[in-house]
């Protein structure tokens, strides 16, 4: 068989083996990393179809929507932590109150 019918000749070097192996995995690695990239780019590019339809939320655009959800969950995280120092306050005078009454 000639080397035009598809034989090539082949050279044993040692550790050939070992970088043969090695390029194989990288190959096969770098095409799971192009697989991702590829969805991650057409993830992206639904994600900005979604934003880009949102249009605006009532009278505000997109960035200032994301603001005002901002300060909407700080405030919102402010009355959580009011609450629950009036809990524990009224935990404090129904404890007081008990025993002012066990007292009498």
């Amino acid at each position: 068989m000639s080397e035009s019918e598809g034989h090539k000749p082949t050279i044993e070097f040692p550790k050939f083996q070992e970088l043969e192996a090695a390029v194989g995995r990288a190959l096969r690695q770098l095409e799971v990393w192009r697989e991702r990239a590829t969805a991650s780019e057409a993830e992206r590019r639904r994600l900005q179809e979604v934003i880009d339809g949102m249009g605006e939320v009532g009278d505000l655009a997109p960035a200032d929507a994301a603001a005002e959800l901002e300060r909407l969950r700080k405030e919102n995280e402010e009355l959580r932590q009011r609450l629950a120092e009036g809990r524990r306050q009224a935990e404090k005078l129904a404890r007081e109150v008990e025993f002012l009454e066990d007292a009498r």
